[in-house]
């Protein structure tokens, strides 16, 4: 009698096919976004973030080929985060000036995730180099976030809520300053005051002034 062929490891029960893999990929991710936020991007290498994970390096390039695809993963993933605070579920995006208060929800909400706010602004910081891996998805971070105020400021100027003569992309280019400079003096200083206070005074004053 021919022995049994070898039985093939059993799933567990009402695990979906790929739940394993799934829950890896985001372990990698939430790890390298901890130490690109502490060491940097070239501070980091891949054969740090495969021992952090518990893994081989072999391993881990199964996920990510290269450093580079590894941090787009990790900042496209913070991008995901934002967006999905500014987005109500069942409301699509907010319209007009809700929209530009919106994100002084979104600046609250990053009070609550330092690691978040700490790996954007190192990130940002060696990513104004355009050899920088990082540089691409910064301007396109930048661009992204100039259009959805841009069109919220149209949406605005449809409703008769903004005056004709509004400085539109002087407003946009001030509100995206103002996020990231906040940000970088709430990291700095720990007597910094709550950033999305101030952040609601400019918009609010934003608001007053070419609210039309």
């Amino acid at each position: 009698m021919s022995a049994a062929a070898p039985r093939s490891p059993r799933r567990s029960s009402g695990r979906p096919r790929g739940a394993d893999s799934t829950a890896r990929r985001e372990e990698i991710l939430a790890t390298a976004a901890q130490l690109f936020s502490a060491e940097g991007y070239r501070g980091t290498s891949m054969s740090g973030v495969a021992r952090a994970c518990g893994m081989s390096q072999t391993g881990l390039v199964h996920y990510f080929p290269t450093k580079d695809d590894l941090l787009q993963a990790v900042m496209d993933r913070r991008d995901e985060i934002d967006t999905a605070q500014v987005r109500a579920p069942a409301e699509g995006r907010p319209r007009g000036w809700e929209f530009l208060e919106s994100l002084v929800d979104l600046v609250r909400h990053n009070q609550g995730q330092p690691g978040i706010v700490r790996l954007f602004t190192t990130m940002a910081g060696e990513a104004v180099d355009p050899g920088h891996p990082a540089n691409t998805w910064l301007r396109r971070h930048h661009r992204v976030t100039a259009d959805q105020i841009r069109a919220a400021l149209a949406e605005a100027a449809e409703d008769g809520r903004l005056a004709g003569d509004a400085p539109v992309g002087s407003i946009v280019r001030t509100v995206i300053a103002a996020m990231d400079g906040l940000q970088i003096q709430w990291l700095s200083d720990p007597g910094c005051p709550d950033m999305a206070e101030d952040f609601a005074v400019l918009v609010d004053a934003l608001r007053r002034r070419w609210g039309g």
